[in-house]
């Protein structure tokens, strides 16, 4: 018989596979409770609640995510960001240039509390890389760990904390300085401005690493939001995989459990996962969001990736009804079975125009019937 379990030991032991009292239930729904506090929806009971203390009202373990293991310190690089309209251009000053980002908000966007997208990305023109290869060389990478500990102690056993490690060098790249697009035509079209920019951002990963081993968190979180449609097999072979094989060594020796942000469309990129050190997959989606069940995915990864998620996240919303929904998440924990090294969760988060009661029933449909799903 196992003892009753708080929160986070129970969301440890089922990434583990190690015994639990009853299934973890930790979903993503900050996107939610951020839209909802804007226009009034939260239920008065919950009104004056920090999004931690519902989170503990509603019955749910806190997944706390969102904190750099690392911050960036900048030596002569003056930074501003002014918003113009729907426009927040970024500016970073170095002595040999200046670069620039502009990204584009709405005011639907701005009251859903979500970040809009770059429409001009710091890497423009070729004579730009040099700059950016300057910027990156002029940043400090230095310890977060003060903050991460306070959100540790601010979480404590209610929940877990993911700490962000940081992404592989191309995708950084890809992210914060040419967008997508521009990187594949970068890799052909200026292979020797790319390769420089990627051995600087290599050694500021490789700092981001360092310094996430020592983390006072356990979860640190790697990488994410790459998609079998933008980042496929033969680039993720060559540019993901093995920096993912590094990170997995280097934080398996300081006893880390090494996450990654799994919610994409990963058809053809499931062994690649697994075979890249990855404890725990991290947001995982189902369909009707993608085309991989959870059922599939413990079939290829067994037991060398516990997942953590498996409701879609449209579900919560119209115009799926409500019937269809309790029979999703049914059904995603039956595919679960025996539930090791599993825990239920969204993929990835919780619409802004998702139904709470919803949210509400899974964490008694959890209490009540989840194990009978799970054949225990």
């Amino acid at each position: 018989m196992v003892k009753i379990m708080t929160e986070r030991e129970r969301i440890l032991a089922s990434l583990r596979g190690e015994p639990v009292d009853r299934l973890a239930w930790a979903p993503r729904w900050e996107l939610w409770y951020n839209a909802a506090q804007r226009d009034g929806r939260i239920p008065p009971e919950y009104r004056d609640m920090s999004f931690y203390d519902m989170t503990r009202a509603l019955g749910m373990g806190i997944k706390a995510r969102g904190i750099l293991a690392f911050a960036r310190e900048y030596d002569d690089v003056a930074i501003t960001e002014v918003t113009e309209g729907n426009l927040v251009r970024t500016t970073y000053r170095l002595p040999e240039g200046t670069l620039e980002s502009v990204l584009e908000n709405t005011p639907e966007l701005e009251a859903a509390g979500v970040r809009g997208r770059h429409i001009k990305n710091l890497i423009a023109t070729e004579a730009d890389f040099a700059l950016a290869v300057r910027l990156v060389e002029r940043t400090r990478i230095v310890p977060n760990h003060a903050a991460v500990q306070a959100l540790l102690d601010s979480v404590g056993e209610d929940g877990a904390v993911i700490v962000d490690g940081g992404f592989c060098p191309l995708h950084r790249a890809m992210r914060d300085f040419l967008g997508y697009q521009e990187t594949y035509y970068a890799l052909y079209d200026y292979p020797q401005q790319m390769a420089r920019l990627l051995a600087v951002l290599q050694e500021e990963a490789e700092a981001e690493l360092q310094i996430a081993a020592q983390s006072p968190a356990l979860i640190i979180e790697c990488d994410g939001n790459y998609d079998v449609q933008l980042t496929p097999p033969p680039l993720y072979r060559r540019y993901f995989l093995p920096w993912f094989q590094h990170a997995a060594d280097v934080l398996h020796a300081a006893g880390k459990i090494f996450m990654t942000h799994a919610d994409g469309h990963n058809d053809g990129l499931m062994e690649l996962i697994a075979d890249s050190g990855f404890d725990v997959a991290e947001a995982f989606t189902p369909p009707p969001m993608t085309n991989i069940s959870v059922a599939e995915a413990r079939r290829i990864w067994g037991r060398r990736v516990a997942i953590w998620g498996g409701i879609a996240s449209t579900m919560f919303s119209p115009p799926f009804t409500r019937q269809e929904f309790e029979a999703h998440v049914r059904d995603v924990i039956r595919q679960a079975a025996p539930g090791d090294r599993f825990v239920l969760g969204t993929g990835d988060n919780v619409p802004t125009d998702g139904d709470l009661a919803r949210v509400m029933w899974v964490t008694q449909m959890v209490r009540d019937e989840s194990a009978g799903l799970l054949g225990r």
